[in-house]
């Protein structure tokens, strides 16, 4: 946010930088302790054995030390000391880049990476565990929106010559995990992810978005066959986009394409066995199954409507015809932003659809029965399936 403050100290600011030890020190004795939040969203990562990416080293302008806590610091609040010592800067690259969408400032703070440097493990079942991790820090505020829903926010890294989602399935690759702790109203994010390094011969970038999902035509304009990407103008929320100063000489083709194959395999396989429900406890088979029988025609048959302030929400199309359908379960909120055409198949105005199950428990699940009203508006009305006991 620029107001008076911050002009005051760019304009203040010597053209000859202190030392960073000067400035570490001069922080750890001026910023004040407060209390840690700390979230982990999504799936727990994996990391084992022990060593550093050495990725290059910028210095952090005394600007953004007195404005935010060194990478070091940062993570270091979030109880993670391995990977603060990884985010020192013999270790990791300061990029201090900011960018403001949305009502957001968003500032990519470094990046780093390693093996064994977190204390989370995600292990998927038959699975080879790729050892080698990515981290990147990002800091947001906004003078607009309460620090904890920042969360909502999605970061997604995009190496060209790759389409999209293929992307994503890279840096999902054995899991990805957020790190995250509030101080003085910053975010502090932390996002680790499979290692990225290895494709260093491909530009790589960063894709900071409110939307959902984080990546689609509607906030980034990409052409992986061209190897571009550019921020859609037209999106009117945050689409913050960095590009990732990686060394080229870390790269390691053959590994970048052992780790494409796998990803493109495990693709495929899903897709010819849609719906598959293995690794669901047979209860909660049992339940998809269920659910999956239930149409518009006999909802009212399987499922019996919920009463109270959100059982039914209706949703106005934005500039850009899409829906921002939002509820709250009680566990959770649950989100998507949709074209009603897309919402609706074959020119229909009514659909069902149903929602995960938190935790693994059948009890959660809600049937959504959306209906398409005249003025392009949609009505979500919730439903709990009548499951057989």
């Amino acid at each position: 946010m620029k107001n008076m403050d911050d002009l005051l100290t760019r304009a203040l600011t010597p053209t000859n930088e202190p030392s960073n030890h000067l400035i570490q020190t001069t922080l750890s004795q001026t910023k004040e302790a407060k209390p840690m939040k700390k979230m982990t969203n999504r799936k727990y990562a994996a990391a084992v054995l022990s060593c550093a990416l050495a990725l290059g080293i910028t210095s952090v302008s005394a600007y953004a030390a007195w404005r935010y806590l060194t990478p070091n610091e940062a993570v270091r609040e979030m109880g993670e000391p391995r990977l603060a010592d990884a985010f020192s800067e013999e270790n990791a690259v300061y990029l201090n880049e900011t960018q403001s969408y949305g009502g957001y400032d968003v500032t990519l703070l470094g990046i780093t990476g390693g093996k064994n440097l977190t204390s989370y493990r995600y292990l998927e079942e038959n699975t080879a565990i790729l050892e080698d991790r990515s981290y990147i820090l990002i800091a947001v505020e906004s003078e607009e929106a309460d620090p904890a829903s920042y969360m909502d926010l999605e970061l997604v890294p995009i190496i060209t010559g790759y389409d999209a989602d293929l992307c994503q399935s890279i840096a999902l690759a054995a899991g990805d995990s957020v790190h995250s702790v509030i101080k003085d109203n910053v975010l502090y994010y932390l996002y680790e992810c499979s290692d990225l390094e290895k494709f260093a011969d491909h530009a790589v970038y960063v894709c900071v978005s409110d939307d959902t999902p984080g990546f689609s035509k509607y906030t980034y304009l990409y052409d992986s066959a061209a190897g571009t990407i550019a921020r859609n103008e037209q999106y009117e929320g945050l689409n913050a986009l960095f590009a990732v100063p990686l060394d080229s000489s870390k790269a390691d083709p053959n590994a970048a394409a052992a780790q494409v194959k796998a990803c493109e395999d495990r693709r495929n396989a899903l897709e010819q066995t849609p719906g598959s429900m293995e690794g669901f406890s047979e209860s909660l088979q049992e339940a998809f199954r269920f659910v999956e029988q239930i149409t518009p025609e006999n909802i009212s048959d399987y499922a019996t409507p919920l009463t109270g302030e959100n059982a039914e929400l209706t949703f106005v199309p934005d500039s850009q015809g899409r829906v921002d359908i939002r509820y709250s379960d009680g566990t959770g909120e649950s989100r998507m932003k949709i074209e009603p055409k897309d919402l609706f198949a074959d020119g229909k105005t009514e659909a069902v659809s149903y929602s995960g199950a938190s935790d693994g428990n059948p009890d959660s699940i809600l049937v959504e029965y959306y209906t398409l009203n005249e003025d392009g508006s949609v009505t979500l009305r919730l439903y709990t399936p009548n499951l057989p006991k």
